[in-house]
């Protein structure tokens, strides 16, 4: 017994691993001793007799081959797309429809007669609501492109008067405006917003539709660029020169004239143009006729000048005293005006007899209001927004 203890090991004592030797190399385990350690963890497939072997090869080769005969098999024999449809329609049908209580009337009972009688006068009905017009239905015009009679827009008082002709030239249709004025104050000119430093914008028809004109234009869309010597209705709004446009100028007795050289001292321009009481001042161009006569048409500017580039254009010029021209070119219209480059149009005014005439913002923006109404067709399809107009009311103020 005192042996038995004096060789117990106590189950709270550890054994240490022995201490590697780094001096010799670690001994290898052989196969067996490898084998002996660890017990195998899978089971051996029984081994397949011979003739097992070739009953299973000879089956995977009919299956193959039964394989390679249903692919190979012709199209043909599998119904088309239609013919399934009609295949699932017919089931669908059988499926869905549902015979309908009672018997159907047969044509000659006083049943199926009065059916027919119904029939017959709700078809009547309908073919006569078809025929007759609608009368809060306006019928559409015959052509979508506006047209005018000669005479058709003019008005006429002691103090104003509007004569307005649409003409056609070249794949071109314009508007050519004849207005004579009993007072310079009668030329106006307003702003989107009713403020020069709105910063907003409207159309023509908005911004006109508050004042009332005979005629309206839109101007030269000045708060789209931050220079330039603005003067409106008298009053000076900005004063700073500006070399790439022409400076429209209309003084306190309403004639045209121009300055086309911007080489000078900020300031210096609008202020001597204060002094001199202008009423009006556009900055855009280029000017088109100066003394009755054609103007050379800058190689280099703003807007192209040169022959071939057809645009939307809307232009104004002086004819005399207090009398003035508008023209008004629309385009960008297939089969109705295609436009006008900067040699078509101041050809126009001189046709015209104008003795000065200037280009002013054209494009989307032109539009021609007379009267309530925009006349003309924006190439846009409907109005441009723009920064301002120029009018010319009925009234001197």
């Amino acid at each position: 017994m005192a042996g038995r203890r004096k060789n117990a090991r106590h189950l709270d004592t550890f054994t240490r691993t022995p201490m590697r030797r780094y001096d010799r190399p670690p001994q290898e385990e052989t196969r067996v001793e490898h084998a002996t350690r660890f017990r195998r963890r899978h089971f051996d497939l029984p081994p397949i007799h011979p003739n097992t072997d070739r009953m299973l090869m000879t089956l995977l080769g009919a299956c193959m081959l039964l394989t390679l005969c249903n692919a190979s098999a012709p199209l043909s024999d599998v119904p088309d797309v239609q013919t399934r449809f009609a295949q699932w329609a017919a089931v669908q049908n059988e499926k869905t429809v549902k015979t309908l209580p009672g018997s159907t009337p047969a044509p000659d009972s006083e049943l199926g007669q009065a059916l027919a009688i119904d029939a017959q006068n709700q078809q009547a009905i309908i073919e006569q609501a078809l025929a007759t017009p609608d009368p809060s239905v306006t019928p559409e015009p015959t052509s979508a492109f506006k047209e005018y009679a000669p005479g058709e827009l003019r008005y006429e008082t002691e103090k104003l008067s509007v004569a307005i002709e649409q003409k056609k030239k070249d794949g071109m249709t314009y508007f050519v405006c004849d207005i004579q004025l009993s007072d310079v104050s009668q030329l106006r000119t307003a702003f989107a917003g009713d403020d020069f430093r709105s910063g907003i914008y409207e159309a023509v028809s908005d911004i006109a539709g508050r004042y009332s004109p005979v005629l309206a234009i839109n101007a030269d869309f000045c708060r789209y660029h931050r220079d330039g010597v603005i003067i409106r209705n008298g009053e000076l709004l900005r004063k700073q020169n500006i070399r790439r446009h022409h400076l429209l100028v209309v003084d306190e007795n309403g004639d045209f004239s121009a300055l086309t050289d911007r080489s000078g001292k900020q300031g210096l321009v609008a202020n001597q143009l204060e002094q001199d009481n202008t009423w009006q001042t556009f900055e855009f161009g280029p000017v088109l006729v100066e003394n009755g006569e054609a103007a050379d048409l800058p190689e280099s500017f703003y807007v192209n000048c040169h022959d071939g580039y057809y645009e939307p254009r809307t232009a104004i010029g002086q004819l005399g005293p207090l009398h003035y021209i508008v023209i008004v070119v629309d385009g960008r219209r297939e089969g109705y005006s295609t436009g006008a480059s900067m040699p078509q149009l101041q050809q126009l005014f001189l046709d015209e007899g104008a003795q000065f005439a200037f280009n002013l913002d054209g494009g989307g923006s032109t539009t021609l209001y007379f009267l309530g109404e925009v006349i003309n067709m924006p190439s846009g399809g409907k109005e441009r927004s723009v920064s301002d107009v120029i009018m010319f009311m009925p009234n001197p103020s």
